[in-house]
């Protein structure tokens, strides 16, 4: 059956919608090759105004359907007035949908036959470039990266060598010989039908023996640690009245663990005050610490002491005190974007906005009994190369987050999958430590070690075993990525070179 244009858009858009069903809480991962496999066969034989119009439409469906809840952090939690939020949220989403528009826009204009160059080269090349670009432009949110679908795929496999990007990679070329396969089949080539799906299948069993490598080895003894979820409402988080209560939570939580465990941490902001007011209850902590010899690590807000401003701060108690500070902020959360543009909209509107500054970018992780443990607040996890440390004595990652923000949205699962694809990426184990849920230790392959029952006060206590050694993500970084990238872009224009000149 021969669709019309217009039906061509709807599927386009509702390919994307689908998408979301491919990442967490939902985690189909097949249909990620579903999908993109129905949106590339919409950009095969078209102009490339309409491919832009499907793939504008298909990011309408995947990020109006999986990122909507961002309405929820700046209209429930962030008190923004209901009609700017919902400006603000459209926006923001038809946003992120020119970024498919214009892998499609691209192809229709530098690759207008439907053709295996367009399909196998051109396709997974540019959208790869895409998705890389969007981890930056903007000030950057490689939210739903498709590799992301992957964590408990084969394809996981890819994710070590060539990070997220490389499991996006082997995706679009999934969708690519499907498309190619269904193609042949129409024009009863059959051989050639074959040859498609044997290479699907070649792709997928070379990324099962991938999955199976184990990149890094253990490295001493395991870790005794408790991850403390106090499970505060937003709504009271920072209510001047609830400071108490929230710290007799976080107290009360911890009693029974001094002695008992190495390392106990509490998730971001778990202080819901400035260090400077906070002192004298801090030092109470880091003397119990420092009397049991445990480390604590909890997060607090930091003044700037040169200047206005607060630092979104982790510290650690007992035998050290340190300090990490968030280096990338959230927009509108934590920051204002385009300060002189917005800052007149926000004080005319009377919008509360937090006043957070960045740190350095410079990491140094922290140490507990002699194991080097590289820390992250809430939405630095997302970024693969913020991430990436070339310390092959680096033995965990530890992400402190509120997702309390997310309110009961797929964003807290969907935060959690990409903390999982870190891990496959490093091949260290993960510490996830949530206010409200998802709190959860993550192993080195990804898979769930242990998890909390979420909205609920609960402590999460497990050993855990650091790693050592080097991925071949942690050596080269994006370098091979970004040259198959670009290979393949080459090869596509050589061959479309190649077969105009035989056509004239």
């Amino acid at each position: 059956m021969q669709l019309s244009s217009w039906q061509k858009d709807i599927a386009a858009l509702l390919a994307g919608a689908l998408l979301t069903l491919a990442f967490a809480p939902f985690e189909v991962f097949p249909i990620a090759i579903i999908s993109l496999a129905i949106l590339l066969a919409t950009w095969l034989r078209v102009t490339p105004g309409r491919a832009w119009l499907r793939g504008f439409l298909f990011g309408l469906g995947l990020f109006g359907t999986g990122v909507n809840w961002v309405f929820t952090s700046i209209h429930v939690y962030g008190d923004t007035p209901f009609l700017l939020a919902i400006i603000l949220t459209v926006v923001f989403i038809m946003l992120l949908a020119t970024f498919p528009a214009y892998v499609g826009y691209l192809l229709a204009r530098f690759f207008p036959h439907a053709t295996p160059i367009k399909t196998f080269c051109a396709f997974p090349a540019i959208w790869v470039l895409f998705e890389w670009m969007r981890s930056f432009i903007f000030s950057g949110f490689p939210w739903l990266l498709i590799g992301y679908s992957q964590t408990n795929s084969p394809l996981k496999g890819y994710a070590p060598l060539l990070s997220v990007y490389g499991a996006s990679l082997a995706v679009l070329w999934s969708s690519a010989c499907i498309v190619n396969a269904w193609s042949y089949w129409q024009q009863k080539q059959y051989n050639l039908v074959y040859r498609q799906l044997f290479a699907l299948m070649i792709l997928w069993v070379i990324g099962s023996g991938l999955s199976l490598i184990h990149w890094t080895k253990p490295k001493g003894d395991s870790l005794h640690v408790s991850l403390v979820q106090g499970n505060i409402p937003q709504d009271m988080k920072w209510s001047p009245e609830s400071v108490q209560f929230s710290l007799e939570r976080y107290f009360n939580l911890t009693e029974p663990l001094w002695g008992k465990n190495k390392l106990i941490i509490w998730p971001e902001t778990a202080i819901p005050m400035p260090l400077q007011q906070a002192e004298p209850f801090v030092e109470e902590l880091d003397q119990k610490a420092r009397s049991s010899q445990s480390t604590l690590m909890t997060g607090i807000p930091v003044h700037n002491p040169s200047g206005d401003g607060y630092y979104n701060a982790l510290i650690t108690l007992g035998a050290k005190r340190e300090a990490y500070l968030k280096h990338r902020l959230v927009p509108f959360g934590e920051y204002l974007p385009l300060p002189k543009l917005i800052q007149p909209i926000v004080n005319y509107l009377h919008i509360p906005m937090s006043d957070m500054i960045p740190g350095t970018m410079k990491m140094q992780p922290f140490i507990v009994n002699g194991i080097k443990i590289l820390p992250f607040i809430c939405y630095e996890i997302a970024f693969p190369e913020q991430v990436l440390s070339r310390d092959k004595t680096i033995g965990m990652l530890l992400t402190v987050n509120n997702d309390a923000w997310f309110g009961d949205s797929p964003a807290q699962a969907q935060h959690l999958q990409m903390a999982r694809m870190r891990a496959i990426e490093m091949g260290r184990p993960g510490l996830f430590v949530s206010n409200d849920g998802i709190t959860a230790i993550i192993a080195p392959n990804g898979n769930i070690q242990a998890i909390a029952p979420a909205r609920e006060p609960y402590v999460l206590t497990d050993y855990v075993q650091p790693m050592q050694g080097r991925t071949p993500w942690q050596r080269y970084a994006m370098d091979p990525i970004l040259i198959i990238a670009i290979a393949l872009l080459i090869s596509a224009f050589r061959l479309r070179h190649l077969a105009l000149r035989r056509e004239l």
